[in-house]
């Protein structure tokens, strides 16, 4: 349908009962880079040159004015209203990082990468770069050691509020976060649910519903309901209507922590459970088995990480230090995975690979 989320890539099936969107993790950085200490330490921390530059490349519209293709750095300083020469050092490091593509003759063009970081883009993730590399999850980065040694987040100790709170009282902040929240699916999230029955699924904190609606009009027949607090669902019922989707799609305010409506046969959790501790993801874990009752037919499924274990390089270790010092969230391997279902009253079905985004699959016990 004209209007409805569509995503860059290229689609793979992957059927089972477990699936993971690859078979295990890779090393975070090259092995030539590991075999020179002292490099390594300084790409790592010079890492955040490549972001500020990236950040102000996106933050100008730059991206938006080499849709037509190649033009020079005066070119585009013309277009977006800035100097040309400072203008020109920023591009030459985002081509440096690998984002823009620059000739011998300094004209600069697209690449996957920087087309993905236009304004608007169908499938794009503008807004997942700019909220990555926004203060809010910037700064609680130079204060992990706070957090390592009283257990506060360091988002807490920075702003003095959860970062939920804080993101709740700022418009723009809370605006930002629900649209790279509608870009954070891409094709390999899709394909983990190809083959995957269902009637009617509950999307449970599934924000505006971008993922829902493009989940039923992939599955022609089958209903949804997307549920979460009222900020989050207000913009659903437009995007149902853009997917073409809502006859068979609703918005349902709800409370992770308190109740979920019941009558579904599908439950579905997706990227949400690291941002809390094992206390408070079994609590939210309960909610939903309240709410699957005596269906011993209902299913729960679970998209997040799956960490690899000890002395593998894994990128989610990484992540999980953000969840820590941000949100007082975690990380989890399978292990943690099942012993959080049993302990909500739900047993697993298949076992899956490590993997940056696994779907996991659960049965009322």
């Amino acid at each position: 349908m004209p209007g409805c989320r569509r995503s860059r890539g290229v689609e793979t099936a992957m059927g089972g009962e477990q699936q993971s969107e690859n078979t295990g993790p890779a090393p975070v950085l090259p092995r030539a880079a590991l075999a020179d200490p002292r490099g390594l330490v300084l790409h790592l921390a010079a890492v955040k040159w490549a972001l500020g530059a990236i950040r102000a490349f996106v933050r100008l519209g730059v991206a938006d004015h080499l849709v037509a293709g190649p033009a020079t750095a005066a070119d585009l300083a013309r277009a977006v209203g800035v100097d040309a020469s400072r203008l020109g050092r920023v591009l030459a490091a985002v081509a440096t990082a690998g984002v823009l593509d620059e000739d011998a003759g300094g004209r600069f063009a697209l690449t996957p990468a920087s087309d993905g970081l236009r304004t608007g883009g169908a499938g794009g993730f503008r807004d997942i770069l700019l909220l990555l590399t926004d203060p809010l999850l910037w700064r609680p980065h130079e204060d992990v050691a706070h957090t390592v040694r009283t257990g506060q987040t360091a988002f807490e100790h920075l702003y003095g509020e959860p970062f939920y709170d804080h993101l709740r009282a700022d418009d723009a902040a809370s605006a930002l976060f629900d649209r790279a929240m509608a870009q954070i699916d891409g094709p390999e999230t899709f394909a983990l649910f190809d083959g995957v029955e269902f009637r009617r699924i509950a999307d449970v904190g599934g924000g505006r519903g971008s993922f829902l609606a493009e989940l039923l009009r992939r599955n022609p027949g089958r209903e949804g309901a997307v549920c979460d607090h009222p900020l989050a669902i207000a913009g659903a019922a437009e995007e149902f209507r853009r997917c073409g989707v809502a006859d068979r799609a609703v918005a349902i305010e709800a409370d992770f922590f308190r109740a979920v409506p019941p009558g579904f046969d599908t439950y579905l959790v997706k990227r949400s459970l690291q941002n809390w501790d094992d206390p408070a993801a079994v609590r939210a874990l309960r909610t939903v088995r309240a709410a699957v009752g005596d269906d011993a037919g209902a299913r729960l499924l679970i998209v997040n990480h799956v960490l690899a274990g000890p002395g593998v390089p894994d990128p989610g270790k990484l992540s999980d230090v953000e969840m820590m010092a941000v949100l007082g969230g975690r990380e989890r391997t399978w292990a943690d995975w099942t012993r959080l279902a049993a302990d909500a009253g739900f047993a697993p079905r298949g076992e899956p690979a490590p993997g940056r985004l696994t779907l996991l699959t659960f049965r009322p016990t």
